[in-house]
């Protein structure tokens, strides 16, 4: 089965560069030892190309004019050069179709989310002081609101994990099709192998999505695929519960029951329910749908990307707690 090779922009610490302020850095085994195998790595570190390396700590403060971002130590004004510097990085990279980031967590200058807003003299009193993004990070989410950005930390939470990985890896294949100057044959196809991987995500969505791809022809068919895009990105923001799978599940299921055992009927809606009880991982459900699709044949269901969205070896499908 054929997997694109990912595109995705990395903090340079978690590649295991020493460009951290102390001079170390933050190697991930997430990063390079699993996604290394099936992406190439755009790198980027804001604080090393505009600060230098080692350095002193940064924090974000609030003040009259807005957040800026100061050293601990010296209180100097680093949020001019690290604007620039995002302002110029920010569009190089999305210039090479990136798929996915992934960030630094906990860091004033990358971290997603839960990052410390200090008041002027120095203090943080908790929930009543607020919490941001990172510079950088802000930067990119506001260029590119679509894009599929994790930091290592949240990666650590399997349900994430699986979230990400369908979510960089479906927009690697939206990537290659738009390259390969799609004729409105493979736009149908596309849509119709994404089906219950899109459903698993959002049904409204996908529901609205059939139309767009109804009402193309050859003569709208840039446009179409603009607006379908915009749907696929606002679809795959969601995240898959274990609701929205089992429903899928029971769609796949529905093409075989009228020719299926009763035993295999009592077999898969027990596997269904011990998935749904956290006792088993999904792939123990896929499996056995896989068995009916082997035995019983289908050609629709033969190549719908929901059965295999990344490569096996990333085993999220294998983890009870991917789902939730």
């Amino acid at each position: 089965m054929h997997f694109p090779r990912l595109k995705i922009a990395v903090s340079d610490c978690l590649r295991g560069t020493e460009c951290r302020y102390n001079g170390g850095h933050a190697q991930d085994d997430f990063v390079n030892h699993h996604l290394a195998k099936y992406a190439d790595f755009y790198p980027f570190c804001p604080e090393a190309a505009v600060i230098g390396t080692p350095r002193e700590t940064i924090r974000l403060v609030e003040e009259q004019q807005g957040v800026r971002v100061k050293g601990h130590k010296s209180a100097t004004d680093y949020t001019e050069g690290l604007k620039a510097y995002g302002d110029k990085m920010v569009p190089k990279l999305l210039g090479m179709h990136l798929d996915a980031a992934v960030v630094k967590s906990k860091s004033p200058s990358c971290g997603i989310e839960r990052i410390k807003v200090y008041q002027p003299n120095g203090e943080w009193h908790g929930s009543k002081d607020p919490m941001t993004s990172g510079l950088f990070t802000g930067q990119l989410r506001e260029q590119a609101p679509y894009l599929a950005i994790e930091d290592e930390g949240r990666l650590q939470d399997a349900w994430l994990r699986e979230n990400f990985m369908l979510h960089a890896f479906t927009s690697a294949r939206w990537r290659e099709l738009l390259e390969a100057t799609p004729s409105l044959a493979d736009f149908q196809i596309f849509h119709r192998d994404h089906k219950y991987l899109f459903m698993s995500k959002s049904e409204v969505i996908y529901r609205e999505m059939g139309p767009l791809v109804a009402n193309t022809r050859a003569d709208n068919l840039e446009d179409q695929l603009q607006a379908y895009q915009e749907k696929m990105f606002e679809l795959l923001a969601h995240r898959s519960t274990k609701g929205q799978v089992r429903n899928v599940l029971d769609h796949v299921y529905g093409y075989f029951k009228e020719q299926i055992s009763a035993d295999e009927k009592d077999h898969y809606q027990q596997t269904v329910q011990e998935f749904i009880q956290g006792v088993i991982p999904l792939i123990a459900v896929i499996k056995v749908l896989e068995q009916f699709l082997n035995h019983y044949g289908s050609d629709y269901l033969s190549t719908q990307v929901f059965f295999h969205p990344y490569p096996a070896d990333l085993a999220l499908r294998s983890e009870v707690s991917a789902f939730r």
